[in-house]
This record gives C-alpha cells, sequence and structure tokens, in this order.
C-alpha cells in the first residue's frame, strides 16, 4: 500500500474573502499607466498602496524578450505603427520572396523598432495555503531602434525573419524611456480552481503544490515567497479554455556534486548543501521536478537509501520520495 498522493487543499479566494478591492485590477491597471518604472519598483507598489492595494512585493524579472514595434522612415517618421503587419503586407505585395522585397526596399531608409521587454513578477499572499496569493504581472517596455531594412544581407524566408537584428548590427538605440505594461493580476487559488475542474488527468502543478504543503519546503516557507508561476491559456478543440502553470523558481542554486548520485552520508551531505543554498528544507525534490536543477536518477538513489534504513530525511518528505517512485511525475 502506498501514500495518497497529495492534493491541492480547497480554500477561499482572496476575492470571496472581501480583503482586497474588487476594482484593484483597474487600480493597477491605471497605474502601470502612469508611473515611471525605477529599479525596485518602490514608485509604482507606493501607488498602489496608497489606493488601498496589497502588499505586494517583488519576486522574479525575467527578459531577453521583445516585440515588434514600428517602421520608421529615413527622418524618423512613423511608417507604421505595427512593423509586423506592415512586413506582412509589404512581403506579401512582393509575392513573398526575399529578394524582391529587399531589392524593392533596399534604398527606402527604413528602421525596425523593437519593444524590448522584461516580465516583472509581484507576490500579495493573503492566506496560508501555497496557493493563497495574488500574483502580479507587469511588464517593463523600452522602445529601441533595431536595426535598418538595409543593414540584411541574406534573403530572409518569412516576414517575420526581417524583424531579426543581424548579427553584425550596432546595440540598439533607445528610442525613448521604458515604460510600465499591465499584463495580469490573477488570485492563483482561484485560478488553480479552474484548473482542478478542467477534465482529463490532473494537471501535474497541483500535485506539485500538494507536496509542497505537505513537505518540509512547506513547513518552512511560503511558496510564493520561493517560486512563482507561468501562467498560460488556450483553446482546445472543442473551443473550451484550458489552464495551465508551470513553476517558476526565484532563486535556481546549481547542483554542484556529480552528476551520478552517491549514497548514504555523502548524498545526505549533498542534499543538505543543494537545501542550504535554496533556503529550505527539500528544495532539491522541488528543483528536480520543475527546475531542472538536480539530476532526475536522484530519486532512485534517495529511495534506495531509505529501503536500507537510512534515515537522513524528515518521514514527511520520505513519503513523498515512496509516492514518487510509485507515480512519478515531472512538470
Amino acid at each position: 500500500m502506498t501514500d495518497a498522493p497529495a492534493t491541492l487543499p480547497v480554500s477561499a479566494t482572496a476575492a470571496d474573502s472581501g480583503k482586497f478591492p474588487a476594482t484593484l485590477t483597474e487600480t493597477v491597471f491605471r497605474l502601470s499607466a502612469t508611473v515611471a518604472p525605477v529599479p525596485g519598483h518602490a514608485a509604482l507598489l507606493d501607488a498602489l498602496r496608497r489606493e488601498g492595494g496589497p502588499e505586494f512585493v517583488p519576486r522574479l524579472s525575467r527578459g531577453g524578450w521583445f516585440r515588434p514595434g514600428r517602421i520608421l522612415d529615413a527622418s524618423g517618421a512613423t511608417v507604421a505603427d505595427d512593423a509586423l503587419a506592415w512586413l506582412e503586407q509589404a512581403w506579401a505585395e512582393c509575392g513573398e520572396d526575399g529578394d524582391v522585397f529587399l531589392e524593392r526596399h533596399v534604398d527606402a531608409g527604413l528602421t525596425v523598432t523593437l519593444e524590448q521587454g522584461v516580465s516583472h513578477y509581484f507576490v500579495a499572499p493573503w492566506g496560508s495555503g501555497p496557493a493563497d496569493y495574488l500574483q502580479l504581472e507587469i511588464e517593463e517596455l523600452q522602445e529601441v531602434a533595431s536595426h535598418r531594412l538595409t543593414a540584411i544581407t541574406d534573403t530572409p524566408a518569412t516576414a517575420e525573419a526581417l524583424l531579426d537584428r543581424p548579427a553584425d548590427s550596432p546595440p540598439p538605440l533607445p528610442l525613448g524611456p521604458s515604460r510600465y505594461n499591465f499584463r495580469r493580476l490573477v488570485d492563483i487559488a482561484a485560478y488553480l480552481g479552474r484548473m482542478a475542474e478542467q477534465s482529463g488527468k490532473p494537471a501535474p502543478v497541483l500535485r506539485f503544490l500538494g507536496e509542497w504543503q505537505a513537505s518540509s519546503a512547506g513547513q518552512q516557507t511560503r511558496f510564493c515567497d520561493r517560486w512563482v508561476l507561468a501562467l498560460s491559456e488556450h483553446l482546445d478543440r472543442y473551443r473550451q479554455t484550458r489552464y495551465a502553470a508551470s513553476p517558476v523558481a526565484v532563486q535556481a542554486p546549481a547542483w554542484s556534486a556529480p552528476a551520478t548520485p552517491s549514497r548514504g552520508t555523502a548524498l545526505a551531505q549533498q542534499l543538505h548543501e543543494f537545501d542550504r543554498a535554496a533556503g529550505y528544507g527539500f528544495a532539491w525534490y522541488f528543483h528536480l521536478l520543475a527546475g531542472r536543477r538536480v539530476p532526475r536518477n536522484l530519486t532512485a538513489e534517495v529511495f534506495a537509501d531509505l529501503e536500507d534504513g537510512l534515515a537522513y530525511l524528515p518521514e514527511r518528505d520520505a513519503a513523498l520520495v515512496r509516492q514518487w517512485m510509485h507515480e512519478p511525475y515531472a512538470l
């Protein structure tokens, strides 16, 4: 007989609790459009508190992405506000022939701008459960002059390829200050509640959070202090909305031990060192599931030690390892 899988406990949502105003989303949207970004986001968070909002804390920033911006002429005037739409139309007019496109536009002096972006994640706990928090996502955008179309020398295969900066292009030139753009504000408990009601096999993230609460990690720290959730939605073939969530670690320590796990005392020490670097107990297990920072074969070695009578894990954590061996999963 095996231990039953941990499940996410049902709890009231923040909206049901009446803890936050119903207009919170509108307030954040308005402030995002009017407050200038500063390091640490103090101006935005202070403004939100003054208007009765909750105590949001910055948790994670993820950059390195961009969106299409505008098309500018040689004088810097705007030719098109939507660069991709303009390029797709011009591409079609050239019979989707990259050489014809470059020849037609080589002397126009057109510049492609991009919106360089950073996604900022903020959290505001409102309850004791791992999902009892609000997650606020705000983008920080800055328009830059990326490259001239005349700088493209390799024949493009698609209109989208015209957005790619040639490798030898000079650094992008900022065209103005950065600005905030509201992305979404989500009551995570309510969001995961909708996921739990979906047909089909339960989403792995529900088990992940249930195990968090059952483990040493959940006894020592809040989930939203250590992780955020990357959220996504799509329509299935029946035109029904499907919700998805993937944990993203706020801090991801490296597994410094050999890729082939040790056994016994050496393995116990390696687990302890990883947990200490992460800042909470049983961290290695959750990074194995979601962060890919820990070798996947580690659980088999830990399980073998447990079967040999070695007791270097608390029983609450050992039970989860045994359950994983019976029913493995990953995110």
